[in-house]
């Protein structure tokens, strides 16, 4: 009998155990990528842009499906722009062949990345996404492999955040790619979106708190 009551008083512990994990909230936002960048005025739209960017690990990117006929098509996908706390601005994804997304693009190399401050832990807090508070940003481009060249640079780029993909298959044809910008798109107060053109993306200069240029 001592026995039987041990292994029910086990098998309830192990049960509350699983029950309470499984009501734990399960942690959709990232944190930032870098504290040390404080959030920019609404109105420094390209500024705004870059900070979203770099604090950001993955969006959506939006390709001219072939599949689909010619309909949009939307893929949650992971970048970078460079080392935490080092931004470039440039926008690097690393892409498999076997991919819709891929497939797209050796089609039609047009292509969209949009993100948004709510993917980020304590932002946007009681206001919904799609609030005008709550930044949004669309860049558009064309999204194309990286040339030879400069995959180095690239690879070192990119997997600063996001170490993991250097251990992804190599027999299922990686490559990295860039979206080379042509134009942003920034919804982050009432009023409606700004447009940014890519000499304006790239020329924003992040501050840290102390007011020292990061990028």
């Amino acid at each position: 009998m001592g026995g039987v009551l041990r292994t029910l008083t086990v098998l309830l512990a192990v049960g509350a155990l699983l029950a309470g994990v499984c009501a734990a909230p399960w942690p959709l936002q990232q944190r930032l990528a870098c504290p040390e960048l404080p959030r920019p005025q609404y109105t420094d739209y390209a500024k705004m842009a870059r900070w979203l960017v770099h604090q950001l690990e993955w969006g959506t990117v939006s390709t001219i499906s072939r599949h689909l006929g010619g309909t949009p098509f939307g893929n949650a996908l992971s970048f970078g722009d460079g080392p935490r706390c080092q931004p470039t601005g440039r926008l690097l994804f690393y892409l498999t062949t076997m991919d819709a997304t891929a497939q797209d693009l050796a089609y039609n190399s047009n292509a969209s990345l949009t993100i948004c401050e709510a993917q980020l832990e304590g932002s946007c807090s009681g206001v919904d996404p799609e609030d005008p508070t709550c930044a949004k940003l669309s860049l558009s481009g064309s999204l194309e492999r990286v040339p030879a060249g400069q995959v180095e640079e690239a690879e070192r780029l990119l997997f600063s955040r996001h170490p993991d993909m250097r251990g992804w298959p190599a027999g299922h044809a990686f490559h990295i790619y860039e979206l080379h910008i042509a134009t942003a798109r920034l919804l982050d107060w009432f009023g409606g979106a700004h447009d940014i053109s890519a000499p304006e993306y790239f020329a924003a200069e992040l501050r840290d708190h102390s007011g020292e240029a990061i990028a």
